[in-house]
């Protein structure tokens, strides 16, 4: 009850404006609020095939391709940091994978949004485009 008054008596806002909150409910469901709530430090999307990454620091690099239909979780490895050319690079050699995270801004296709970084997935087959964050 206290903390409800000093948080009432601290408010500047007129008495029929609504208190915007840190965590409303977009928040609470939003993927990317969820992914760090699991503990997931870096993630990052891609479009046509769609795919998904997400990097979970001393656990897992998990990939999901091809519109969710293959889904692979690999050990985490630690990266091979280039920091003079902003770039980090993930080796899964029991795939012959390698993770490229470039520190330039990038637009998603399909949304528009905009990210702080640039990820390419290649393969033995192919390469993948994206873009992602850090979600720490």
């Amino acid at each position: 009850m206290v903390s409800a008054l000093v948080l009432t008596s601290c408010n500047t806002q007129e008495a029929d404006e609504p208190e915007e909150l840190p965590f409303d409910e977009a928040s609470i469901t939003n993927v990317w609020h969820q992914a760090k709530l699991r503990g997931v430090e870096f993630r990052a999307i891609g479009q046509e095939p769609a795919w998904l990454l997400e990097i979970t620091g001393g656990s897992e690099i998990m990939l999901s391709t091809d519109y969710g239909q293959i889904v692979k979780h690999h050990p985490y490895v630690e990266p091979v940091v280039r920091q003079e050319q902003r770039r980090t690079l993930y080796l899964i050699d029991d795939e012959n994978i390698e993770i490229e995270i470039h520190g330039q801004p990038c637009q998603d296709v399909m949304s528009g949004e905009e990210f702080s970084v640039s990820v390419t997935i290649r393969t033995a087959t192919r390469a993948l485009k994206g873009c992602g964050r850090a979600l720490y």
